[in-house]
């Protein structure tokens, strides 16, 4: 999530249930199943780069924290057809995440509270890594990137934003809603172009909010064809215990409060992680959960106790900890499932062998993780194929 105060401040705002999520808040975001708003979404510019053409829009339905709007960049390959059914690449990018303090000021910093401009979104279009795949895999992905200008994860309900004292050019209140702008984009792409499935790509904050918005899409009846989810997931449980073990700097924040004030109060429950989504069947998209063994910006390999969900203890490394429910929760699906665990040892240059990279599918490295093969995005667009042949 964008260095290490950033990601241990997005783990910390995720301990929502422990403590306590104010019951007015459920009055406050729209309900989860809802679709997202799409009346006031307003074409900007087009441009082209590296082949495609982007169409920028806004969304004057939901604005951003500090200003502007929610925006995004449809990309379609120049040349192809705009008639012709094809499936939808949705880029959800890290971040870190935000809120205001008791005296309204920005924190940790006033990045991504703003406009983002089409420049930036197209930007995190144009990695060596799996988006490359994707641009030149035979089913012809449209793409769509989408901002997080509200810096809430993705999972604001369009609420009220704690001490947040920007205003709305008609003097009304900024709310928190990237869970609903998210899902607005989504919709309107695939009302512009025949779309045969749309795919959450989530890296690291935006990994935490692909499970959100993909179970608000499905409660909606619209899931996604699948999820590709890498380097971030909601455990609450291992936040706490991070804090308790002092494993890493950060842990609980003055703005916690502020922070899970931002988050819809469905995606803050602590019985809605997506584990237990998925073990209980609530979650049904195909998921395939992306991590590195050692990631950095989850503390590493420094060793923890973790207690996994049937309340048996074991020693793991903390990056192991966080992501261990979840791939028990795969290891427990039915034969056949297309949810799959994919853990891997990817390294950067200066540290191999490390299996410390902080995010992997935007990135052309080697996984040296014995388990899996070595060119993980070709595993990973496989998977992808796999799902459109519906196999």
């Amino acid at each position: 999530m964008g260095g290490l105060l950033a990601g241990r401040l997005g783990r910390a705002a995720v301990v929502l249930a422990a403590l306590g999520v104010a019951a007015v808040l459920s009055g406050c975001a729209a309900p989860l199943q809802s679709a997202g708003k799409t009346d006031k979404i307003e074409f900007v510019s087009s441009s082209t780069s590296g082949g495609y053409k982007f169409d920028y829009y806004r969304n004057l339905s939901y604005p951003c924290s500090i200003s502007g709007y929610q925006t995004f960049v449809i990309g379609t390959k120049i040349g192809s057809s705009a008639t012709q059914t094809r499936p939808l690449w949705v880029r959800m990018r890290g971040g870190g995440v935000g809120w205001f303090d008791a005296d309204g000021n920005p924190q940790p910093t006033a990045g991504n509270k703003t406009e983002e401009s089409a420049s930036s979104l197209i930007g995190f279009l144009g990695d060596v890594g799996l988006t490359g795949r994707v641009k030149s895999d035979p089913a012809g992905f449209r793409l769509l990137s989408v901002s997080m200008c509200d810096h809430d994860i993705y999972a604001g309900g369009d609420q009220p934003d704690p001490n947040n004292p920007n205003k709305q050019p008609d003097g009304s209140p900024r709310t928190t809603n990237g869970l609903f702008a998210t899902k607005a984009a989504i919709q309107f792409a695939k009302s512009k172009f025949p779309t045969g499935g749309a795919f959450l790509h989530g890296t690291s904050a935006g990994s935490f909010g692909s499970f959100g918005v993909a179970y608000s899409m499905q409660l909606q009846g619209v899931p996604p064809a699948g999820v590709v989810a890498d380097s971030g997931v909601l455990n609450q449980e291992w936040e706490e215990a991070t804090i308790a073990q002092g494993i890493c700097p950060g842990g609980r924040d003055a703005g916690l409060e502020a922070i899970r004030a931002r988050v819809h109060p469905d995606l803050a429950s602590i019985d809605n992680e997506p584990d237990k989504l998925i073990a209980r069947g609530a979650l049904t998209v195909p998921i395939i959960h992306v991590w590195n063994r050692a990631d950095s910006n989850v503390c590493g390999a420094t060793p923890m106790t973790c207690t996994l969900r049937d309340g048996t203890t074991k020693t793991l490394g903390a990056a192991e900890c966080e992501h261990e429910p979840l791939q028990e929760a795969i290891a427990g699906l039915p034969a056949g499932s297309s949810t799959r665990n994919l853990r891997v040892c990817v390294s950067p240059p200066s540290n191999p062998g490390s299996c410390s990279t902080h995010v992997v599918t935007n990135k052309d490295l080697l996984n040296t993780d014995p388990g899996q093969a070595a060119d993980y995005n070709g595993t990973i667009m496989s998977w992808v194929d796999a799902r459109l042949a519906g196999t």
